[in-house]
């Protein structure tokens, strides 16, 4: 951690919780996708330890992706070589979608319930008929270390 304009923020680095790499979103909530220094975490079935943002499994390979589709590949690399914090410019916006369906029909019309991360299966049971106690709320991991 080191005082910077202010603020205390915790250094970048592979050990920093966001991991090596993020990638900004325009959003009033400031939610990003990032990397992570729990690698592990990806073999897990309860994946959701973030408070809000969405790690991303394979992020430098991500990135790089990103930056060849983009036309940014040199600008990319550079900003990996230099070992420092820095920022890789898009010429275009790329739309993000994040989809959250923990309730959802099969093939054959069986309605399947999830864990529900947030807790919002109750509120639309009741209008669409399911009635209360079908959702299931997941209790968060005591093991959360961070973003």
């Amino acid at each position: 951690m080191v005082r910077k304009d202010g603020h205390i923020v915790q250094q970048s680095g592979p050990q920093n919780s966001l991991g090596l790499v993020k990638f900004d979103l325009d959003d009033p909530y400031a939610i990003y996708l990032h990397d992570t220094p729990a690698k592990s975490w990806f073999a897990s079935d309860a994946r959701a330890r973030s408070h809000g943002c969405v790690r991303v499994q394979d992020a430098l390979g991500f990135a790089q992706k990103i930056a060849g589709d983009e036309q940014v590949t040199s600008d990319w690399q550079k900003a990996q070589a230099s070992g420092n914090e820095g920022f890789v410019k898009l010429p275009h916006r790329i739309t993000v979608r994040l989809m959250y369906h923990p309730t959802w029909a099969d093939g054959a019309g069986k309605v399947h319930f999830d864990k529900d991360i947030y807790g919002w299966n109750e509120t639309i049971a009741g209008p669409l008929g399911f009635g209360p106690g079908r959702a299931r709320k997941m209790a968060p991991p005591v093991n959360d270390v961070g973003p």
